[in-house]
């Protein structure tokens, strides 16, 4: 298992752990949302499904990356980027270093999905205790949009896997003669 993967699916256990330990706790309201502001607002009462839909919906997406991850290898069409439609004209035999960027890909965003959504049971814990949380909700709107550039690199490194295996087929249909 990759260093990512392993780290996405030991986020998730340690997310639900601490679900399932913070859960006591908890007084006997918790907050539905938080504003813009970091202020909690419209509680509701108590319950495991309330407390724990940040852990419910981390698995769950985690679980539907693991599917696309495994069916990748025979339907790389499903992965959505720019090199995709070169990528799909090439023989199966040319795709495997792309199909495994494509994979590494999503176990970084398994990684990030954990990470947002512990950010946000965090917000939900302190709102519930009566806290705020600014930095928290600065951290869940600018951490996003800085990792978009993380996101760039790994779609221009897919780019240059297509390119590098588009180049090594026409390589074989087409050898040079000295």
């Amino acid at each position: 298992m990759r260093f990512l993967r392993l780290v996405g699916w030991v986020g998730v256990a340690l997310l639900l752990a601490g679900t399932v330990v913070s859960y006591p706790q908890l007084p006997a309201t918790i907050p539905q949302h938080i504003d813009a502001g970091g202020k909690p607002g419209n509680f509701v009462a108590r319950s495991p499904l309330a407390w724990g839909w940040p852990v419910l919906l981390t698995l769950l997406l985690m679980i539907l990356n693991e599917g696309l991850r495994a069916w990748l290898p025979k339907r790389p069409e499903l992965f959505n980027f720019p090199g995709k439609e070169q990528l799909l004209r090439l023989p199966a035999e040319y795709r495997g270093e792309v199909v495994l960027r494509m994979q590494h890909f999503l176990d970084l965003m398994s990684v990030q999905l954990v990470v947002t959504f512990a950010l946000v049971q965090w917000m939900q814990w302190r709102g519930a205790h009566g806290a705020t949380s600014e930095a928290l909700t600065v951290t869940l709107i600018v951490g996003p949009s800085l990792f978009m550039v993380v996101v760039g690199l790994f779609l221009s490194g897919m780019q240059e896997a297509v390119d590098r295996a588009q180049r090594r087929y026409e390589s074989r249909r087409h050898p040079q003669h000295p």
